[in-house]
């Protein structure tokens, strides 16, 4: 197809493609290519002649894009060369949200302050509840004008490797998807506005050159690493790429396009072998009990008790969601522990009614993470973010209880230290309007308010006021969660969840607040939840990796056969995937499903749930850190680099360390089913490491047949409903009472449903 003609079915946007030389990532020329029909030609300064020729099929305004294929040919050397395909947009506005998935939200366009790792907010004079949204040196689209608005990312720093705008004004979405990388290495992606923001271009690029400087580590500052290729006579590189332009009335319609178009034309992804869940989680429980047991002070910690951010944090990084999963699955020495940890917990409460962040070699700590002296009372600055967890996980201790341990009577200590920190979140929504993001750990004040950060605060305040029935707790809960969906994700960025990123947008806040509004609807009914948990959801999606990275040839995981899809980016200032959600199971995605019967949510889950055993070290499948040495059996690292923002050394290498990922993998085989069959429909979901197949078996009903195909025996939780079950809410802890299934190694069972 001509260019003209690509360009009267993309209204607004010219096609151009260009040759750049290099000197290692500095450009020294830029080629413009000039087309006949679709064909262009372009000569280098060095005298090099390019030609391109542009293959399409499909249409952008149907669902399955239309599809772009630059073949780009050199008929001479070319040396430290880069072949470009770009989209300018002659109508643009500085107004239009920008997404890259896991890497870019609303352009990233915010205020900036340069810090180094780990950025402190007690290093920045920014106080207060009504702070703008402030993120650290990330690549982005400038909200000042004296500024060049640009970002130059490679492949590997996105969940897809695509990049999409919404423009209110037109009423109009677009989605451009290329590929990880050619023949040539990874492709690098580029948006850059004109001073004017005016106009603005999108561009893919091969091999991907990130000019002059790159991100790394809360700078974008480092100088690049990149270069061209050097080019043969006749040597080709072909850049593909799928565009979709769409109605779109909202940031949600972006998401919604993505979702639906995000692993189109992707072979189906299955799960990474591994190890029943049941067979990790022996694994796992027999680490935690070995290496995590705190003896001395009676707590599960979140690591290894050797290290300050490893012994204990409450909620965020595992501490006291762990013991839920060993109070659901555990024997009982881990049950009596998880009892012991709940114990330890309130220990820790503040004249406030929040928590303490951080105890060491039992003493206890603010969340800052630098206790210079030059810090302003860092011993009193409290991540808001984990006393929200610690209320939610704490109510489903109690529920989990009566259902586990109905004999067991909960102290009245318990009792009411929970109704202190629900008081306390009560008290700072009623002060303020809001949570805020760090609080005065003693007084409760507000340090640094407006983000997400208490995302799933709602959540546990809902549970709090229907376990105590008291609306009161209820209608606050109602209320901070419709100020939540205004602020934040009707906006497309959640922010605040991590406590060392300042605010950048993240994934964890997104799926706090789809644990909130799925809570909500659960207790209540009331459709609108379900409607912002959709759309939360669909924002969690674009943190979840599409597709499996194709990793250094000879890092760990390449070794390993390491599947990225599904794992989770963390935030756009830490621009690692990890395995699973920080730090929930998902089951939230799974009760989703089952009100809405859209499967993209089923898939999302099974995706991340499905492929989180790869991961474990074990003893018989060491996982090697990038120390040279093996990590200890029952280790996760939550190091999926498939981005260099530490180094390119790093790509596909993980961090020795004991990480929270262990506690997502623990409440994954606690809270969801291995298998699930809707008996209506026929339909039937695997997120176990087992092949399964149903099929009719006349009046009696289907017959499940189950093949473990591992080496280790697997007891599976299986789930079967009707119709009408399936509409019914399940509520904390419904796992408990699923039915459990034995299949030793390598045999085979089938039975009737």
């Amino acid at each position: 197809m001509a260019v003209e003609a690509i360009e009267s079915v993309l209204p607004n946007v010219q096609v151009e493609a260009f040759i750049r030389r290099y000197e290692n990532a500095v450009q020294l020329e830029q080629c413009k290519m000039t087309f006949g029909g679709a064909n262009g030609k372009t000569t280098t300064a060095v005298g090099a002649e390019w030609s391109v020729r542009l293959d399409t099929k499909g249409d952008p305004d149907r669902l399955e894009g239309l599809e772009l294929t630059a073949v780009f040919q050199s008929t001479g050397y070319s040396e430290q060369t880069s072949a470009s395909l770009s989209f300018r947009f002659s109508e643009w506005s500085e107004h239009n949200y920008v997404l890259v998935p896991g890497a870019v939200y609303n352009g990233n366009r915010f205020n900036v302050r340069k810090l180094p790792y780990a950025p402190c907010w007690t290093k920045l004079t920014e106080r207060g509840p009504n702070i703008p949204t402030t993120i650290t040196d990330v690549p982005r689209l400038s909200i000042e004008r004296d500024h060049a608005s640009a970002f130059h990312l490679l492949t590997g720093d996105a969940a897809t490797p695509a990049i999409g705008a919404f423009d209110e004004k037109s009423g109009n979405g677009w989605l451009f998807i290329t590929e990880q990388a050619t023949n040539l290495g990874d492709t690098s992606m580029h948006m850059e506005e004109d001073d004017d923001r005016r106009t603005a271009q999108i561009s893919f690029q091969a091999p991907g050159v990130r000019p002059d400087r790159k991100y790394e580590m809360t700078t974008t500052s480092v100088t690049s690493t990149d270069s061209g290729h050097d080019f043969k006579p006749g040597e080709t590189v072909v850049l593909k790429t799928k565009i979709y332009r769409f109605p779109c009335d909202s940031v949600n319609g972006l998401f919604e396009q993505f979702a639906k178009v995000r692993q189109q034309g992707m072979p189906s992804s299955p799960l990474a072998p591994s190890l029943p869940l049941s067979a990790a989680w022996e694994v796992q429980e027999q680490k935690y009990n070995a290496l995590n047991w705190n003896d001395q002070l009676g707590y599960y910690a979140v690591g290894t008790i050797d290290m300050k951010h490893q012994d204990w944090q409450i909620g965020w990084v595992g501490g006291g969601m762990s013991s839920y999963a060993l109070l659901l699955e555990g024997s009982e020495l881990s049950a009596q522990r998880a009892l012991d940890t709940l114990r330890f917990m309130f220990s820790s409460q503040t004249e406030s009614g929040f928590f303490h962040g951080v105890c060491y070699k039992g003493q206890w700590y603010g969340d800052e993470f630098s206790d210079a002296p030059d810090r302003d009372h860092p011993e009193q600055w409290h991540i808001l973010r984990k006393s929200a967890d610690a209320l939610y996980f704490i109510m489903k201790h109690f529920i989990a209880l009566e259902q586990v341990m109905p004999a067991f009577v909960i102290p009245e200590s318990w009792l009411a230290g929970t109704r202190r920190l629900a008081d306390a979140f009560v008290k700072l929504w009623r002060s303020y309007g809001q949570f805020g993001q760090w609080v005065h750990s003693k007084t409760g004040d507000i340090l640094v308010g407006g983000s997400a950060g208490a995302g799933i605060a709602p959540a546990g305040l809902a549970l709090f006021g229907a376990y105590f029935k008291d609306k009161t707790y209820i209608t606050v809960a109602e209320q901070a969660a419709e100020y939540f969906y205004l602020q934040f994700t009707k906006q497309g960025v959640t922010t605040g969840g991590p406590g060392e990123i300042l605010q950048c947008p993240d994934s964890e806040s997104a799926f706090a607040l789809l644990e909130s509004y799925m809570v909500l609807f659960d207790e209540s009914g009331d459709q609108a939840w379900l409607t912002r948990a959709e759309e939360a959801a669909l924002q969690c999606m674009s943190w979840c990796v599409s597709y499996d990275f194709r990793f250094p040839q000879g890092s760990t995981f390449d070794r390993l056969g390491i599947r990225t899809t599904g794992s989770v980016i963390a935030n756009v200032q830490n621009k690692h995937s990890a395995p699973g959600i920080c730090t929930l199971s998902g089951d939230s995605l799974f009760k989703l499903y089952r009100a809405t019967g859209n499967g993209l949510y089923m898939e999302l889950l099974r995706e991340i749930a499905g492929n989180m055993a790869q991961y474990l070290s074990r003893e018989d499948r060491p996982v090697r850190g990038w120390d040279g040495d093996d990590m200890p059996a029952g280790y996760m690292s939550e190091r999926v680099n498939m981005s260099d923002w530490e180094g390119q050394a790093y790509v596909g290498e993980v961090i020795p360390y004991s990480c929270w990922c262990e506690v997502s993998l623990m409440l994954s085989y606690a809270e969801l089913p291995g298998i699930y069959v809707n008996k209506k429909s026929g339909d039937m979901t695997v997120i176990d490491q087992v092949d399964c197949s149903l099929e009719a078996a006349g009046k009696d009903g289907s017959k499940l047949t189950i093949h473990n195909n591992t080496k280790f025996p697997a007891h599976i939780k299986l789930l079967v409903e009707s119709e009408d079950e399936a509409k019914q809410p399940l509520g904390p802890c419904a796992s408990v009472a699923w039915k459990r299934i034995a299949v030793p190694a390598g045999e085979t069972l089938a039975f009737i449903l």
